[in-house]
C-alpha cells in the first residue's frame, strides 16, 4: 500500500485512516434492518450474542491452556455442522490460545418438526484423528440431546482423552437424554429458532441475532 504525508506526518494510509475504530463506526452507521418474516421475533440480538460468547471464550479458556499443558497438544474442537458453524468460528477466534478446528457433519431432525428425531443418526467423521486427544465439541442447539449424546459415545469409542460439549441454545426438556457441559442461552418452549446459522428453509442462516418462530404460525 501507498505510503503518503497525512496531517503532517508520514505513513501508511491503511494504518492511519482505516482503524479498527474506522471500522466500527462505519459499521454502526450502515447496520441494515435485515427482513425476516413477521412470525419471528427477535430473541438474542447480535451485542447479547457476542456477549454470551465472550462469558464462554473466558470460561473455557483455562480449561484449554490446562490440557495444552498437561498433555502437550492442542484441544481439538469439533463443530457440528451445520448449525454451530458461526457459533463455532466466533467462539474460536474468541478463545486467546491455539485451537485446532474440526468438523462433523450430523443428521437428526426431520425437516418438518423442532422435536420429532430422525430413527437413525448419521454421522460422517471427517478425517477424525481424536485419538488420545481431548476434545471440545461445539453445536448450536440442544434439544433431546441425543445428537450430543451419540456424539460422546462415539468420540470415546474411537479413543478420545475427554470429551467437552458447548451449545449455544440448550433447550431444557424433561425428555432430555444430555446435558451440555456449558450453553450461551438456556430456553424453554417448543419455538424453532432461526439466524445465527440456524434457519428456516435455508433462510436468515447469516443473520448475527437469533430469532424464534412463535408457537402456532
Amino acid at each position: 500500500m501507498e505510503n503518503r504525508r497525512i496531517g503532517g506526518r508520514s505513513g501508511n494510509i491503511g494504518r492511519n485512516i482505516f482503524t479498527a475504530e474506522w471500522f466500527a463506526n462505519l459499521a454502526g452507521r450502515m447496520d441494515p434492518i435485515r427482513p425476516i418474516e413477521p412470525e419471528y421475533e427477535e430473541l438474542y440480538s447480535a451485542e447479547v450474542v457476542q456477549a454470551a460468547v465472550q462469558r464462554l471464550a473466558a470460561e473455557l479458556t483455562p480449561w484449554v491452556r490446562k490440557v495444552s499443558a498437561d498433555s502437550g497438544s492442542q484441544v481439538l474442537a469439533l463443530c457440528v455442522l451445520r448449525g454451530g458453524f458461526l457459533f463455532f468460528s466466533d467462539l474460536l477466534k474468541a478463545i486467546p490460545l491455539s485451537i485446532q478446528p474440526a468438523f462433523v457433519r450430523c443428521r437428526s431432525y426431520a425437516a418438518t418438526s423442532v422435536l420429532q428425531p430422525e430413527t437413525e443418526l448419521e454421522v460422517n467423521l471427517e478425517d477424525f484423528e481424536g485419538e488420545g486427544r481431548h476434545l471440545l465439541v461445539i453445536d448450536d442447539v440442544c434439544d433431546s440431546g441425543r445428537t450430543l449424546a451419540i456424539l460422546r459415545r462415539r468420540f470415546l469409542a474411537h479413543g478420545a482423552a475427554s470429551v467437552r460439549t458447548v451449545a449455544l441454545i440448550h433447550r431444557r426438556r424433561l425428555d432430555s437424554q444430555f446435558t451440555p457441559d456449558q450453553a450461551a442461552f438456556y430456553y424453554d418452549g417448543p419455538e424453532w429458532f432461526a439466524g445465527y446459522g440456524m434457519d428456516d428453509c435455508h433462510r436468515y442462516m447469516n443473520y448475527p441475532a437469533v430469532y424464534a418462530r412463535q408457537a402456532g404460525s
